[in-house]
Parts: structure tokens; sequence; C-alpha cells
């Protein structure tokens, strides 16, 4: 009994030395590898590593990859990264047949495994079938949606057809179809493209006011002045009934709080001021827009403004403001301005205390579409007592084409 038990502690203590051999001899002459791993202890470790070693290499050494994997699978054969792993190999050894067979068992076994999505998506890339691989990168977003950029840049670089991404690259009834949009505009993915993309938004998600206004803006940053107006009137048209029929200036009468982007009011903060909507006063409907100067500072105030879109013809702008115990001489009025530089125009100033009282500009505009920004306005004032004080209201805003 004891010679037994001297006999297996021997065998045992070579196993470690054996390792250690068969590893020395891969490092030396990767070929043997596989019959090795056959008739020695060899883990799945060194397997592994050998295959990833010799995958991209000769003929002979993708043939040794393809075993050593073949070996990893049959000690672990439900294992969907050892199949996707094989898979690779197969596609590296020329036998691509056999490779969309493992990537098959692999996402069969890995329904919940993004890795296993993500590579069987790169092979069908790689043998020229981007739907079947945007429907594994889509299959993969639906687990994994923080992975979106890498996708996203996948599509793109891809050069796939943006309505086949998101038809099938998409994960259905998410938000990333919203977020796949954003991703087109901050990298300026064609004009035509673009429209694709929003048409098919349009017809298969829930209408969205903050990534129209988000597109309004993009459009208005390339000068597709006129699709960006019809494009804002389309998406917010329940909002303002009146909108470019005829006024062109949208919630020119504040009855509802404006979005952060498109053509709608934007609001900048300005130390010393106040800017909300008011809903107690009013010259029709039921709020106006109400700002408030606390009397600390000579202001340079031009934090409210509107762009409108125009084209050449004749124009009448009308607001209605009214003013207490608007302190100063500079007080409040608007300044238009076109982004072609050729109007620069004012009304008058209200300053004291004034009930609604209409100021008015009358001007002929020619050439092409432009964008028009109304913007409300107070220049400093160079008198000793010159801190502003007191409250505006700010009304029925129009712009119409005579």
């Amino acid at each position: 009994m004891n010679k037994i038990a001297v006999l297996l502690g021997a065998i045992l203590s070579l196993v470690p030395n054996i390792q250690y051999l068969a590893d020395l001899r891969y490092r030396l002459e990767p070929a043997p590898e596989y019959s090795v791993c056959r008739s020695l202890l060899c883990s799945d470790r060194q397997l592994l590593d050998s295959a990833d070693r010799l995958a991209h290499g000769n003929k002979r050494d993708k043939a040794v990859a393809v075993a050593n994997l073949q070996e990893a699978l049959r000690r672990s054969v439900a294992d969907p990264d050892r199949w996707a792993a094989l898979g690779d190999a197969f596609f590296e050894a020329g036998r691509v047949q056999e490779a969309q067979y493992c990537f098959t068992r692999a996402v069969d076994l890995g329904p919940q495994n993004p890795p296993a999505f993500w590579r069987t998506a790169q092979f069908y890339a790689r043998i020229q079938q981007p739907v079947r691989s945007q429907e594994y990168l889509g299959k993969m977003l639906a687990l994994l949606p923080e992975y979106k950029e890498l996708v996203f840049d996948t599509y793109i670089s891809s050069g796939s057809d943006v309505i086949e991404t998101f038809q099938h690259g998409i994960p259905p009834k998410s938000h990333l179809a919203q977020d796949y949009f954003r991703y087109l505009l901050a990298h300026n993915a064609p004009l035509a493209d673009i429209r694709k993309a929003w048409d098919w938004l349009q017809r298969n998600s829930p209408n969205d006011d903050r990534l129209a206004g988000d597109y309004v803006d993009w459009l208005s940053s390339r000068h597709e002045y006129g699709l960006a107006a019809e494009t804002w009137n389309r998406s917010v048209t329940a909002y303002d009934r009146t909108y470019l029929n005829p006024n062109l200036v949208f919630n020119g009468d504040f009855e509802s709080p404006p979005f952060p982007s498109g053509l709608d009011w934007r609001f900048a903060e300005t130390p010393g001021v106040t800017i909300k909507r008011d809903s107690t006063v009013a010259m029709s409907g039921s709020s106006s827009l109400k700002i408030e100067f606390d009397g600390k500072e000579n202001i340079n105030f031009n934090s409210i403004a509107h762009d409108v879109v125009v084209t050449p013809g004749r124009y009448h702008f009308k607001a209605w403001v009214r003013t207490s115990e608007l302190t100063t001489d500079q007080g409040i009025g608007f300044r238009l301005v076109d982004s072609a530089g050729q109007v620069n125009l004012e009304t008058k100033r209200l300053t004291g205390t004034h009930d609604w009282t209409s100021l008015d500009l009358d001007f002929t505009l020619s050439g092409a579409a432009r964008l028009l920004r109304i913007a409300a306005i107070r220049q400093p004032s160079w008198k000793f007592d010159n801190r502003i004080a007191g409250k505006v209201w700010i009304d029925n805003v129009s712009l119409v084409r005579l």
C-alpha cells in the first residue's frame, strides 16, 4: 500500500513539470499543440491562448487553432463564447459555412450574451450581409444600450441604408431610435439620409417635440430654412394654429412654455433680471411674458430672442408691451437683425408706466431665404441714475408678410 502511495505521489509531482514543458514547447514550436493537448494535461486556458496566437497565422497555424478550439469546445459544448471563437477560427481558415453554423449555435446558446451577438454581427459584416449584422447588433443594444455610441459608429462607417438600420439595427419600441437620429445629426450625415430617417421616425415612433427642435436647429445650421419652417410647423402645429398662417412668429402670445430648441423663444439668464411666463396678465389669451428688473444693475439686456424664417417681400412687425414703473432713460424695445446682415432695425422703447402699447416696424427684404432674429432689448444708460428697475409684459408678438 505504501509503495502505491509513493508511486502516485511521484506521478502527481511530475504534472506541473509536464505542463511547463508542454507550454514551453508551444512557444518554440506551435504546430504540435493540438496533439500535445490531446495526450497531456493541457488546460483550457492553454488551448484558448494558443488558438488566439495561431488564428491569424499561416494555413498550418490556422488548422491547429481550429483543432485546439474544437478540443476546448468538446470540454464545454454549451459555452456560447467557445462556439463564437471557433466560428472566428473557421472564418480565418476560409471555412465560411462551418463558421456560420458555429455563430448560429453561439447565439442560440447565449440569448442573453452580448459578446456572442457582437462577434456574430462582425462575422455577417465580413461576409457582406449587413442586414443580418445589424440584427445581431440590435440584439446587443437591447441588452447593453450603454454601448450605443460604438454600435452607431459601426452603422455609419458601414455605409448601410439608413432605413434598413432603423428597421433591423434598432431595438423596437425603444428610445434608441431617437438616439440614433440625434447621432446622425451630430455627425452631419447627408441631408438625404437625415430626411429619410426623420420620415421613418414620423411613421414609426411617438411624436417627440424636443427631437423636432433638434432637427429644425440642424436644418437651420445647414441653411435649409424653408424645410426647417415646414418641419417645425408640422411638428408643433397643435400648440399654435396661427403659425405661418399668417404669423411667422411661433408662440407669439406665450400661451405655451417655450421649447428648448427649434423656432421658439430663447431665454438666457441675466443677473438682475427675472424672466417668466405670467398667467395673471395678458393682452389676449391667458398668458404673457414678464420681465422684472431688480434695480441693482445698469443692464445691457438682450436675453429674449426668437428666430423666424423669412423670404423676400414686405413685412409688418408688431409687439404689444406693458410697463410698470420702469426706471432710467433707457427702456425696453425690440431689435430685428437678419442672418444676411442686410437688416438691423429697432422699435421705439418704453419707460415709466404704460398700458398695453404696440411697437411696430415695416420693412422690405430681398435676396434668398434667411433667419431673422427678433430680440427684446434694453441698452445701458449713460446717466448717473442708471440702474434699471420695474416690470415689463410682452404679448402678441407677430411678423406678417404683407
